[in-house]
């Protein structure tokens, strides 16, 4: 999938990338990022719950107050793009669900707080 920023196709599901005959006769990439199926428990199965290499594919929904209400929207970004705007500020860094109470990440969101603060100062003086 092509990249929000950078625009370069370079962010693959993982299955497809490994061994890309392998899967030529189950889901194509393209089944794989408009996927809708719901496990036995009842809970959704979709790109957000694939692996993807080189970056990030996410169903995002827009909230109320967007001309897009209610609208879902798949974005991928790739790693190299991602490191770039979370250290300008771009990107905000919000905590990692694997590892929630590190010190590593509250270091990290800390510092993501202090680039939006500093970032949104220097616009408001502008």
């Amino acid at each position: 999938m092509y990249c929000i920023c950078c625009k370069k196709n370079n962010v693959i599901p993982q299955k497809h990338r490994l061994n890309p005959d392998l899967f030529k006769d189950t889901q194509s990439e393209e089944d794989l990022i408009w996927k809708k199926e719901k496990r036995k428990d009842g809970s959704l199965v979709n790109v957000n719950n694939e692996m993807i290499d080189n970056g990030i594919i996410h169903i995002i929904d827009a909230g109320y107050g967007s001309t897009h209400d209610g609208d879902q929207i798949i974005l991928a970004i790739c790693d190299d793009c991602i490191k770039e705007n979370l250290e300008d500020g771009t990107l905000l860094y919000y905590g990692n669900y694997m590892y929630p109470n590190e010190n590593f990440i509250v270091e990290d969101v800390e510092k993501s707080k202090q680039k939006y603060r500093r970032r949104n100062n220097l616009d408001n003086l502008v």
